[in-house]
């Protein structure tokens, strides 16, 4: 690399580390699901507060314990130190502000977002399930933005021939099973600290005059039974046909358990239309008494 490229490279790395005002950015901090969520005691007291809770900390689907897909971390504005402004995720709620949000105000990669607090019920609710789309959006594409740095690039490869798209198979898996419609990668890790099952399997079938539900629940039950097995012998994994499926936008989630054993957990299934083929990649967790959130939500980015 030539000096004069060098420069170039060190001066787009600066742009990008930069906000609006041409300040150099520190790197965001908090978790990603979290949210601080700066308003007053009283409006959190009441009705606008108990909207933020409805729409932000719905329960996951297809768990069974009970995990919210985002945490709220309430503040007074008093409050609202150094310490809070870089955090990836930060929603204020006030009478001072219209709606409208910020990218890169204190942190790279940050989002804030102001809520006007003097907004009727209705409008306040639709801003919020607005905000809760982008940060739910923003939170998958991060998450396949990181795979996409590195990943198993011989089973990506295979997938896209043998499939027709892509997924970026981290590269924790371990390819246990490849062939024509056909391909199984697992994580195992049971030791003293951590009891961690999970599977990634891709499949495509030929659609008939089911109704298509069913006809996936069936022909991924066919797969799990012949595929995914037990330690104890006779058992296998199939879908736990005494809690529907719940989909949205050609993604199921729903649970899994052991026939004829003592396992189970969530499933997330993704359907695609390739050709005159259904395909379908799924991913299984086992992982007792943990949360499962982050394993749920890298299946439903990387699937």
């Amino acid at each position: 690399m030539t000096f004069k490229r060098i420069i170039l490279f060190l001066l787009i790395i600066i742009l990008f580390s930069c906000n609006k005002n041409g300040k150099i950015l520190p790197e965001n901090t908090g978790k990603q699901n979290e949210v601080i969520l700066v308003i007053e005691d009283k409006l959190w007291g009441g009705n606008k507060g108990k909207i933020l809770k409805e729409v932000f900390e719905k329960e996951i689907e297809g768990i069974y314990q009970s995990e919210k897909l985002f945490k709220l971390i309430q503040i007074n504005s008093k409050e609202f130190s150094r310490f809070f402004k870089t955090h990836k995720n930060i929603i204020f709620v006030s009478s001072y502000k219209k709606d409208s949000y910020d990218k890169n105000k204190w942190a790279k990669d940050q989002t804030v977002v102001y809520l006007n607090s003097d907004s009727e019920e209705t409008d306040f609710r639709k801003s919020c399930q607005e905000t809760f789309n982008f940060l739910d959006r923003k939170e998958i594409e991060q998450i396949k933005n990181n795979y996409k740095k590195g990943y198993n690039e011989n089973a990506s490869l295979y997938i896209k021939e043998e499939f027709g798209f892509e997924i970026f198979l981290p590269t924790e898996y371990t390819i246990s099973l490849k062939k024509e419609g056909l391909f199984v990668a697992d994580f195992h890790s049971f030791n003293e600290k951590q009891d961690l099952l999970k599977y990634i399997i891709v499949y495509d079938f030929e659609p008939t005059d089911y109704e298509l539900q069913e006809e996936i629940v069936i022909k991924t039950d066919s797969v799990l039974k012949q595929y995914i097995l037990g330690s104890i012998e006779g058992s296998y994994a199939q879908i736990e046909s005494k809690i529907p499926l719940i989909e949205d936008n050609g993604i199921y989630k729903g649970l899994w358990f052991l026939k004829n054993g003592f396992m189970g957990g969530p499933i997330i299934i993704k359907t695609r239309h390739v050709e005159d083929k259904i395909v379908v990649s799924l991913g299984i967790i086992f992982h007792p008494n943990e949360n499962k959130r982050n394993f749920v939500r890298t299946f439903e980015a990387i699937l």
